[in-house]
Order: C-alpha cells, then sequence, then structure tokens
C-alpha cells in the first residue's frame, strides 16, 4: 500500500464539495441550494413520481432524498399527495416560479464551470458518466 497514491473517491468528493461550494454561493439569493435546485428541476421533468422513482432516478438514497425534500414542501415549492399508498411528488406553480428565478444564476454558475473547464469539459462528463455506468 502506497500512502502517497492517491484515492480516486477521496479526489472526488473534494471537487464535489468545491463545485457544491460555489453553485450554493450562485443560487443563495433565491434560498436554494444545487441540491435542492437539482431535486426541483428533475422533478419538473417527471410525472408525479414516487419518492422511491425520484431516488432512482437522482440515485439519491431514499431517507436522505425525503430529507432534502421536505423543506421545499413546507415551503410550498414541491406538493406531496398521497397515492395508492406511495407519495407523488410535484413541482407546485410557486416551485415553478422558484426554479425559473434560479435558471439565471445557475447558468452563470455552470458557465464559470464550463469556462474553467475549458476543452475538458466533453471528456470530463465522458469520463463521469463511465465511472457513474461501470463502478
Amino acid at each position: 500500500m502506497n500512502p502517497d497514491e492517491p484515492c480516486v473517491c477521496g479526489r472526488l468528493r473534494r471537487t464535489s464539495r468545491a463545485l457544491t461550494r460555489r453553485y450554493d454561493e450562485a443560487l443563495a439569493p433565491v434560498g436554494l441550494t444545487v441540491t435542492q435546485f437539482s431535486i426541483m428541476r428533475t422533478l419538473s421533468r417527471l410525472d408525479r413520481p414516487s419518492l422511491a422513482e425520484l431516488a432512482e432516478t437522482t440515485a439519491h438514497e431514499k431517507s436522505a432524498l425525503w430529507r432534502t425534500v421536505q423543506p421545499l414542501i413546507r415551503a410550498g415549492w414541491i406538493a406531496a399527495e398521497t397515492e395508492q399508498r406511495a407519495q407523488r411528488l410535484s413541482v407546485t406553480p410557486t416551485g415553478r416560479e422558484k426554479l425559473s428565478d434560479a435558471m439565471p444564476l445557475w447558468r452563470t454558475a455552470q458557465s464559470k464551470v464550463s469556462e474553467a473547464l475549458g476543452a475538458n469539459e466533453a471528456a470530463l462528463i465522458a469520463l463521469l458518466n463511465e465511472i457513474e455506468l461501470h463502478v
């Protein structure tokens, strides 16, 4: 075991935390974190998924996702309706307005990240897809 050998997981987690901070700072004026924004954005594209379906789509653990979704429900940005023993989630009209307000801020953060990555962006996305599919 070489203690100087880089840990891929550790490095990806540090990078993820740094990116999360950047996006969270960008979205702070509208009161969303990038995790909340991402969940709402994904939810807005789906047809009233259950929590389990949303968790699978977003690669979240169900209980962790529920903890993230609860404040959004309390804020009135996501609706949770029980239907046939499953909670169906949807973005409310107020939530859609919140997403609309957040989108320009997210795009600015996204552009800054894209600019920093330059020509490496497409290769990075491809590599991340490979990691997600095969590891």
